[in-house]
């Protein structure tokens, strides 16, 4: 428990917990905050037996939350993105309904979700798409339906997500 809080390592959050009792606090061992010195540390194994030794969760890593420790806003975006696959989204928008800095977004678009936000829209977009070339629509329509301007565009990045272009995708007769 030691090297894993030490190390930071994600892997044991909600495994154990680090309580600091010289500021009555408790972390997930991944915490960004600086350490404690370690008599000042206890390792409870559950958030129940932190608590009932008087600590109170870290602001910082938001142990009380684990394992939903995502923002508010990002919840909010990750919605409004499924909610709007049918239209093209730039960095301004999401600014604009956040409050939040373009690199706090990047940031934990690339830390969750492995990608960019820009990158994410872009494949709920072309799997929107895929799914209405499946169904019946054929290419152009669905470029359109999706927010693309152009074919070749559209035709380009769908090959890039899934490995064959859009007219592999026709629903069988």
């Amino acid at each position: 428990m030691v090297d894993a809080s030490a190390t930071r390592d994600s892997a044991y959050d909600g495994r154990f917990y680090v309580g600091v009792h010289s500021t009555g606090i408790y972390c997930l061992p991944s915490c960004k905050a600086k350490k404690p010195q370690l008599k000042n540390v206890i390792f409870y194994p559950t958030r129940e037996e932190a608590i009932s030794a008087g600590l109170r969760g870290c602001m910082r890593c938001k142990s009380e939350k684990f394992p939903d420790v995502l923002p508010v806003w990002l919840h909010a975006v990750l919605k409004f993105m499924r909610e709007h696959r049918t239209e093209r989204l730039n960095e301004n928008k999401l600014i604009q309904m956040t409050g939040v800095d373009i690199s706090t977004i990047r940031r934990y678009f690339k830390t969750h979700l492995g990608m960019t936000p820009l990158a994410f829209h872009r494949k709920l977009r072309l799997e929107y798409a895929r799914c209405l070339i499946e169904s019946g629509y054929d290419y152009l329509s669905a470029a359109y339906e999706c927010g693309y301007e152009s074919a070749s565009g559209f035709r380009e990045a769908f090959v890039r997500q899934f490995g064959k272009p859009p007219g592999r995708f026709y629903a069988k007769p």
